[in-house]
């Protein structure tokens, strides 16, 4: 078991497609509204979205959220170049080639599939997501997340929670008849990093917080490991509750995540 992973994404400063269906603007892959899609037009064996984060940016990480119609014969391949080679990637950006474009076979009772891609670090302005093995069919994305992983040398301790938060409601009429009006049920996660390193926290931790407060999403990952279950271990939302760094011991801190997800 590997170190859970947080990612803060990178702002967009514009996001172009190969295609785009009547609806489905490219730019809402960069909000928060996973139900508000991009979605291409059908026709071709590969569908891409080029990504422009406005000045070279470090980066290691990138995750396609809601991605209706997923399968595992879909493939993801990730470039980045930088501003002084320009948006055609040239000769020389980099390239991950093509790779499985699941993070796992088991996914989230929706059906939505998450697109996974994990590297050493690397510096860019433009990074191109490009989806094949559609067979002509639509490629469908909700959220890209695009950022620098956070991976503290001590992973959360046992205690984990993780659950559901109904966001329906349930009570009885004055003759006990059932009122029920069903809701969506999004995944809930509570996890505690209970050995974290003073240099951690002054370097990422607090900085993390600061800026993201309980109004900004986060892509977490409980267990980055490659397995059929990675996808059932993505979550992104904005951290809920407390956000403190506690400082147990001189130089040994604690810090809480709590999270209602998007992903369903």
């Amino acid at each position: 078991m590997a170190s859970a992973i947080i990612v803060e994404p990178l702002a967009f400063a514009g996001v172009t497609a190969s295609s785009t269906a009547a609806g489905h603007d490219a730019a809402y892959v960069g909000n928060d509204y996973l139900g508000v899609t991009w979605q291409s037009a059908a026709g071709a064996a590969a569908q891409s979205l080029v990504v422009d984060l406005g000045a070279d940016r470090a980066l290691d990480f990138a995750a396609l959220l809601g991605c209706d119609g997923a399968t595992g014969a879909w493939t993801l391949t990730v470039e980045v170049a930088t501003a002084g080679q320009g948006a055609g990637f040239p000769a020389g950006s980099f390239s991950t080639g093509a790779l499985p474009f699941l993070a796992g076979s088991a996914g989230w009772a929706s059906g939505r599939g998450i697109g996974w891609w994990s590297g050493a670090a690397i510096v860019g302005r433009y990074v191109r997501l490009t989806i094949g093995g559609l067979g002509n069919a639509v490629a469908t994305v909700g959220r890209v997340v695009i950022g620098s992983k956070i991976q503290l040398h001590r992973n959360f301790t046992f205690g984990g929670k993780f659950g559901v938060k109904d966001l329906g409601s349930y009570d009885l009429s004055a003759r006990g008849v059932p009122l029920k009006r069903r809701g969506p049920k999004l995944p809930t996660l509570s996890i505690e990093f209970n050995a974290v390193h003073k240099d951690e926290v002054e370097a990422a931790v607090r900085p993390l917080i600061e800026r993201i407060g309980n109004t900004g999403e986060v892509f977490v990952c409980t267990d980055p490991t490659p397995d059929a279950q990675r996808q059932r271990r993505c979550y992104y939302g904005t951290l809920v509750g407390d956000l403190t760094a506690v400082q147990r011991r001189a130089a040994s801190w604690g810090w809480q995540v709590n999270q209602v997800s998007l992903i369903r």
